[in-house]
C-alpha cells in the first residue's frame, strides 16, 4: 500500500508544528470545518433571534435600539459571505484560514454585543455561560489552526466580551455590573480558551499521525528524488513485488499557494497528465503503473523508475554527442512523439531534461520521453480554455520554445514539439543552446526574430551536412516550413547515408567506460547521476 511517509517534509517531521504554520495536509480539513461553521452560524443566528424575541421580553425591548438588529444581520451576512468566498474559490486556503481568524473574533464580538444589550439589571444573577464559550469550542473542534494563531484568536475572543459590554453600556445607558459578576462572565471564557489551545494541538497531532499511516495503492514512499514546478517525485517500493517505482505527487505548497479555483485547475491538469501518459503505449514514453488520490485530496501517479541520465546532464558532463548517437536518440523520440501527435496530444516541453537515456534490460541508450505535465490536447474542451487562461497562454521552457508558442498562439500542433526537438538536437550536437540570451523574455524574442547560428560555428566536431540541414529545417520560424511530422523526421533520419551507425556494441562500450555504475545497475545510484524519476528532473 502507498504509505505517505514523506521523511523530508517539515510538516510531518514536526507534529509539534510551526508557531504560525498549519501542516499542509490539515489545511483541507480546516477549510471544510470553516464551511460547516459558516452554515451553522448563519442558520443558528436566525433561529436564536426568533426564539429569544418570543421567550425573552428583555431581548425584544433591547431591539428597539438599532444596534442589536444591525449586529444580528451582520452575523448572518458575514457567515453567508464566507460561504460564497469559499464556493467561488476567490482566496487560497491559507489566506482563507487567515480571514477565518477575523471571522471568529468578529462573531464572538457580535455575541457579546447581543448579550450585553439584554443585560439591563447589573445585579441580575449570572446563570450559565456566554455563547462565546460555545462558539470557541465549535471553532476549536471543527477549524484547527497553528498554535499561535489559535492562542491569538482565543485571547481576542475572550477580550471581545468586556469590550462589547463596555460599548453596550454607552449605547443603552445601563449601570455597570459589579466586578465580581463581570468576572463570572469572563473567567469561563479564559478557561475555554486554554482548553481550546490544548485540544487544537491534540487534534492536529492526531491528523498528522493519521496521515502518516494512510495507505493507498500498492507502494510505500522511500526517498524524494526530485521536484519541479508542479510536483515532487519519490522512489517507492511495491508491497509485494521486487520492483521500485517513481511516485509523483502535487506539492502541497503549489496547491495551497494559489486560489481555490487555481488549485482545482492544477488538480485537473495533474489528472490529465496521468491520463495522457497512460493513453500512450510507445516503449519510448514513460510507462504509467497506477494513478489516484490520497484521502487529503493530493494526487499521485506511479511510473517506472529508470536507471539512466537525461540529455542535459549527459552533455554538460561529457560534451557534445556523436552524430550517429544523436540520430539514434532522435529516431526513438520520434516514435514517442508520433504516437502522441496522432492521438491529438502535444507535449509542449520537449527539452534535454525531459529525454532520458537509460539501460533497459540488455539495451543501452534506450530513450524515454518524460514529463507530459504541459501536454495540450489538439481537440480542446472547456477545461483547455480555462487552463490557457491560467497559464497566460505561454507554456514551456524558454530556451526550447517554438516561435508560435512564444507568441502565445493558441493554435499550436505537433510541429511545435518538432521545433523544440530541433533545439534539443542542436544542443546535443554542439553542447550549446540555439540562443543564449540571459532572460526568459529575451530567449522567447530570439526564437521569434533571430536566425539560428550555423552549428558548424558552435563546435569543432564534424557534423554531417545533411544532418545539419535536417536540424536547421526543424528550427524554421514558420511551422509550414518545418518537417511536417515526427514520422517524416524519422524517415529522413533513416535516409542519412553519410553517418556511421550507432550500434549496440558502441553504446555498451560508451556506458561501460563513462557510466560503469549505471551500466552495472547498482542498487544505489552515484552522487551526481541518480536513477531519474519519470516525469521529473533530478536536482543532484
Amino acid at each position: 500500500m502507498l504509505k505517505i511517509q514523506r521523511a523530508s517534509s517539515d510538516a510531518l517531521e514536526s507534529p509539534g508544528l510551526a508557531a504560525f504554520k498549519l501542516p499542509p495536509q490539515i489545511i483541507d480539513r480546516a477549510v471544510e470545518g470553516l464551511a460547516w461553521i459558516s452554515i451553522f452560524t448563519a442558520v443558528t443566528s436566525v433561529a436564536l433571534t426568533l426564539i429569544e424575541h418570543v421567550l425573552q421580553p428583555e431581548v425584544a425591548a433591547a431591539w428597539s435600539n438599532p444596534l442589536p438588529p444591525l449586529v444580528s444581520a451582520g452575523i448572518f451576512v458575514l457567515s453567508v459571505g464566507f460561504l460564497i468566498i469559499q464556493w467561488q474559490g476567490w482566496l487560497s486556503k491559507p489566506h482563507l484560514l487567515d480571514a477565518a481568524m477575523v471571522y471568529q473574533v468578529a462573531i464572538a464580538f457580535g455575541c457579546g454585543l447581543l448579550e450585553g444589550a439584554a443585560y439591563k439589571n447589573p445585579n441580575a444573577v449570572v446563570i450559565g455561560h456566554s455563547s462565546i464559550a460555545v462558539w470557541m469550542i465549535l471553532c476549536g473542534l471543527l477549524m484547527p489552526n497553528a498554535p499561535l494563531r489559535v492562542a491569538i484568536s482565543g485571547v481576542l475572543c475572550v477580550a471581545s466580551w468586556p469590550l462589547a459590554y463596555w460599548i453596550d453600556l454607552r449605547v443603552f445607558g445601563y449601570a455597570p455590573m459589579p466586578a465580581s459578576r463581570l468576572l463570572i462572565w469572563v473567567l469561563p471564557l479564559v478557561i475555554i480558551a486554554i482548553w481550546m489551545i490544548i485540544l487544537n494541538h491534540r487534534i492536529i497531532s492526531f491528523y498528522v499521525k493519521e496521515q502518516r499511516a494512510e495507505e493507498i495503492g500498492s507502494y510505500s514512499l522511500d526517498t524524494r528524488l526530485g521536484y519541479g514546478g508542479m510536483g515532487e517525485v519519490w522512489r517507492a517500493k511495491h508491497k509485494s513485488l521486487a520492483r521500485d517505482a517513481a511516485v509523483k505527487l502535487i506539492r502541497n505548497e503549489v496547491l495551497y499557494g494559489s486560489t481555490v479555483r487555481h488549485e482545482n485547475l492544477l488538480r485537473k491538469r495533474f489528472e490529465r497528465e496521468a491520463q495522457a501518459t497512460a493513453s500512450l503505449r510507445s516503449p519510448h514514453t514513460v510507462a504509467l503503473y497506477d494513478f489516484g488520490s490520497t484521502r487529503d485530496g493530493s494526487f499521485y501517479y506511479v511510473m517506472e523508475l529508470l536507471d539512466g541520465v537525461d540529455l542535459q546532464t549527459l552533455v554538460d558532463r561529457f560534451g557534445p554527442m556523436d552524430s550517429a548517437r544523436v540520430i539514434h536518440v532522435l529516431h526513438q523520440v520520434c516514435q514517442s512523439l508520433e504516437e502522441a501527435h496522432s492521438t491529438g496530444l502535444v507535449h509542449r516541453d520537449i527539452k534535454p531534461r525531459n529525454i532520458l537515456l537509460c539501460k533497459l534490460g540488455l539495451e543501452y541508450d534506450f530513450a524515454k520521453v518524460l514529463d507530459f505535465g504541459l501536454v495540450k490536447n489538439l481537440r480542446p474542451d472547456s477545461f483547455d480554455s480555462a487552463l490557457s487562461t491560467m497559464d497566460g497562454a505561454t507554456t514551456g521552457t524558454p530556451a526550447y520554445l517554438a516561435p508560435e508558442a512564444a507568441m502565445g498562439e493558441k493554435e499550436i500542433d505537433g510541429r511545435a514539439d518538432l521545433y523544440s526537438l530541433g533545439c534539443t538536437a542542436y544542443f546535443m550536437l554542439t553542447g550549446r543552446m540555439v540562443f543564449e540570451d540571459l532572460t526568459p523574455t529575451a530567449l522567447a524574442i530570439a526564437h521569434v526574430q533571430k536566425t539560428p547560428p550555423p552549428m558548424r560555428e558552435r563546435t569543432d566536431l564534424p557534423i554531417p551536412t545533411r544532418l545539419e540541414a535536417i536540424v536547421m529545417q526543424l528550427l524554421e520560424k514558420d511551422p509550414a516550413d518545418r518537417i511536417p511530422s515526427a514520422a517524416e523526421l524519422a524517415r529522413r533520419l533513416r535516409g542519412l547515408r553519410d553517418v556511421t551507425q550507432w550500434c549496440p556494441d558502441r553504446a555498451a562500450r560508451w556506458w561501460e567506460l563513462n557510466l560503469p555504475e549505471l551500466s552495472r545497475k547498482l542498487d544505489q545510484p552515484s552522487a551526481d547521476l541518480m536513477a531519474s524519476p519519470a516525469g521529473m528532473q533530478v536536482h543532484a
